[in-house]
Protein backbone atom coordinates (compact mmCIF):
# COMPACT_ATOMS: atom_id res chain seq x y z
CA UNK A 1 0.00 0.00 0.00
CA UNK A 2 2.75 2.39 0.64
CA UNK A 3 4.58 2.06 -2.54
CA UNK A 4 1.13 2.47 -4.72
CA UNK A 5 0.46 5.85 -2.52
CA UNK A 6 4.19 6.60 -3.45
CA UNK A 7 3.62 6.65 -7.14
CA UNK A 8 0.31 7.82 -7.21
CA UNK A 9 1.83 11.25 -5.54
CA UNK A 10 5.05 11.15 -7.91
CA UNK A 11 2.45 11.02 -10.83
CA UNK A 12 0.07 13.66 -9.23
CA UNK A 13 3.47 15.25 -9.08
CA UNK A 14 4.43 15.06 -12.57
CA UNK A 15 0.64 16.31 -13.76
CA UNK A 16 0.79 19.25 -11.63
CA UNK A 17 4.05 20.21 -12.86
CA UNK A 18 3.14 19.74 -16.53
CA UNK A 19 -0.20 21.71 -15.95
CA UNK A 20 2.03 24.76 -14.85
CA UNK A 21 4.33 24.26 -17.66
CA UNK A 22 1.54 24.28 -20.52
CA UNK A 23 0.06 27.31 -18.74
CA UNK A 24 3.04 29.03 -18.46
CA UNK A 25 3.71 30.97 -21.95
CA UNK A 26 6.42 32.52 -23.31
CA UNK A 27 5.70 36.65 -24.93
CA UNK A 28 7.40 37.46 -28.00
CA UNK A 29 8.34 40.77 -29.04
CA UNK A 30 8.00 41.67 -32.50
CA UNK A 31 9.22 44.31 -34.74
CA UNK A 32 8.16 44.96 -38.49
CA UNK A 33 9.77 47.29 -40.92
CA UNK A 34 7.99 50.51 -39.69
CA UNK A 35 9.47 50.04 -36.21
CA UNK A 36 6.23 49.15 -34.72
CA UNK A 37 6.27 47.28 -31.56
CA UNK A 38 4.29 44.17 -31.06
CA UNK A 39 3.67 41.86 -28.27
CA UNK A 40 2.51 38.21 -29.08
CA UNK A 41 2.02 35.46 -27.34
CA UNK A 42 2.55 33.16 -30.32
CA UNK A 43 5.64 31.53 -31.41
CA UNK A 44 7.73 33.05 -34.54
CA UNK A 45 7.42 31.47 -37.79
CA UNK A 46 10.17 30.37 -39.18
CA UNK A 47 12.29 33.67 -40.48
CA UNK A 48 10.62 36.23 -38.36
CA UNK A 49 12.72 38.40 -36.02
CA UNK A 50 11.21 37.80 -32.57
CA UNK A 51 12.35 38.00 -28.72
CA UNK A 52 10.98 36.11 -26.34
CA UNK A 53 10.30 38.50 -22.99
CA UNK A 54 9.07 38.18 -19.17
CA UNK A 55 5.54 38.06 -18.60
CA UNK A 56 6.44 40.57 -14.94
CA UNK A 57 9.33 42.91 -14.68
CA UNK A 58 10.19 45.99 -13.10
CA UNK A 59 10.34 49.39 -14.92
CA UNK A 60 12.83 52.16 -13.20
CA UNK A 61 10.64 52.81 -10.37
CA UNK A 62 9.85 49.15 -9.28
CA UNK A 63 6.41 49.18 -10.59
CA UNK A 64 5.28 46.24 -11.81
CA UNK A 65 4.47 46.04 -16.14
CA UNK A 66 2.03 43.86 -17.16
CA UNK A 67 3.22 42.78 -20.86
CA UNK A 68 0.63 40.34 -21.65
CA UNK A 69 -1.57 42.32 -23.71
CA UNK A 70 -0.98 41.86 -27.72
CA UNK A 71 -0.75 45.49 -28.77
CA UNK A 72 1.08 46.92 -25.36
CA UNK A 73 -1.47 49.41 -24.48
CA UNK A 74 -1.44 48.54 -20.70
CA UNK A 75 2.63 49.08 -20.95
CA UNK A 76 1.53 52.56 -22.62
CA UNK A 77 -1.21 53.67 -20.26
CA UNK A 78 1.33 52.97 -17.46
CA UNK A 79 4.36 55.07 -18.80
CA UNK A 80 1.35 57.87 -19.85
CA UNK A 81 0.70 57.82 -15.93
CA UNK A 82 4.71 58.02 -14.99
CA UNK A 83 4.79 61.06 -17.50
CA UNK A 84 1.49 62.84 -16.41
CA UNK A 85 2.49 62.40 -12.74
CA UNK A 86 6.11 63.63 -13.81
CA UNK A 87 4.53 66.54 -15.90
CA UNK A 88 2.81 67.43 -12.40
CA UNK A 89 5.91 67.35 -10.12
CA UNK A 90 7.29 69.94 -12.90
CA UNK A 91 4.40 72.06 -12.91
CA UNK A 92 4.10 72.31 -9.06
CA UNK A 93 7.88 73.24 -8.98
CA UNK A 94 7.90 75.92 -11.74
CA UNK A 95 4.59 77.16 -9.77
CA UNK A 96 6.46 77.25 -6.22
CA UNK A 97 9.67 78.82 -8.14
CA UNK A 98 7.21 81.47 -9.39
CA UNK A 99 6.01 82.51 -6.09
CA UNK A 100 9.78 82.53 -5.00
CA UNK A 101 10.67 84.73 -7.95
CA UNK A 102 7.67 87.21 -7.53
CA UNK A 103 8.21 87.39 -3.24
CA UNK A 104 12.38 88.40 -4.30
CA UNK A 105 10.95 90.88 -7.20
CA UNK A 106 8.27 92.55 -3.85
CA UNK A 107 11.52 92.56 -2.01
CA UNK A 108 14.00 94.51 -4.48
CA UNK A 109 10.84 96.90 -5.15
CA UNK A 110 10.52 97.53 -1.40
CA UNK A 111 14.23 98.41 -0.79
CA UNK A 112 14.43 100.37 -4.04
CA UNK A 113 11.63 102.39 -2.74
CA UNK A 114 13.10 102.61 1.13
CA UNK A 115 16.59 104.42 -1.13
CA UNK A 116 14.45 106.55 -3.07
CA UNK A 117 12.16 107.86 0.16
CA UNK A 118 15.24 108.82 2.34
CA UNK A 119 15.36 112.07 1.20
CA UNK A 120 12.79 114.60 3.01
CA UNK A 121 9.59 115.30 0.84
CA UNK A 122 8.35 118.89 0.87
CA UNK A 123 7.39 119.41 4.16
CA UNK A 124 8.94 117.17 6.12
CA UNK A 125 11.13 119.49 7.57
CA UNK A 126 12.33 122.23 9.50
CA UNK A 127 15.31 124.30 8.84
CA UNK A 128 15.96 126.09 12.71
CA UNK A 129 18.30 129.32 11.92
CA UNK A 130 20.46 129.55 15.14
CA UNK A 131 23.52 132.04 15.51
CA UNK A 132 25.91 129.24 15.63
CA UNK A 133 24.52 127.48 12.86
CA UNK A 134 20.96 126.08 11.11
CA UNK A 135 19.44 122.96 12.22
CA UNK A 136 17.59 120.72 10.24
CA UNK A 137 15.05 119.33 12.12
CA UNK A 138 12.33 116.64 10.13
CA UNK A 139 9.16 116.34 11.18
CA UNK A 140 7.05 113.32 12.55
CA UNK A 141 5.36 113.00 8.81
CA UNK A 142 8.78 111.94 7.60
CA UNK A 143 9.50 109.21 10.39
CA UNK A 144 6.38 107.66 9.80
CA UNK A 145 6.52 107.11 5.98
CA UNK A 146 10.38 105.80 6.68
CA UNK A 147 9.19 103.08 9.29
CA UNK A 148 6.36 102.34 6.96
CA UNK A 149 9.09 102.08 3.99
CA UNK A 150 11.02 99.75 6.24
CA UNK A 151 8.40 97.68 7.13
CA UNK A 152 7.51 96.77 4.02
CA UNK A 153 11.29 95.75 3.47
CA UNK A 154 10.54 93.72 6.35
CA UNK A 155 7.56 92.29 5.13
CA UNK A 156 9.16 91.30 2.24
CA UNK A 157 11.96 89.77 3.66
CA UNK A 158 10.01 87.51 5.48
CA UNK A 159 7.91 86.70 2.56
CA UNK A 160 10.95 85.42 0.36
CA UNK A 161 11.89 83.61 3.21
CA UNK A 162 8.40 81.51 3.66
CA UNK A 163 8.23 81.28 0.19
CA UNK A 164 12.14 79.28 -0.16
CA UNK A 165 10.81 77.35 2.78
CA UNK A 166 7.91 76.40 0.91
CA UNK A 167 9.99 75.53 -2.19
CA UNK A 168 12.03 73.67 -0.24
CA UNK A 169 9.40 71.63 1.89
CA UNK A 170 7.12 70.80 -1.28
CA UNK A 171 8.94 70.98 -4.12
CA UNK A 172 9.15 67.61 -6.03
Amino acid sequence: MPKTLLIGLHVLCVFSWMSLSVGAQTLYRYTDKDSKVTYSDKAPQPGEQAEPVNVEKGDRIGNTVKLGTKDSKGVQQQFSDIKARSDTRVADREKLQKEVDEAEDRLTRARKALDMGRDPKEGEQRIVTRPGGNTVIRTEEYYARIESLELAVKKAVEAVAAAQDKYNRNAP
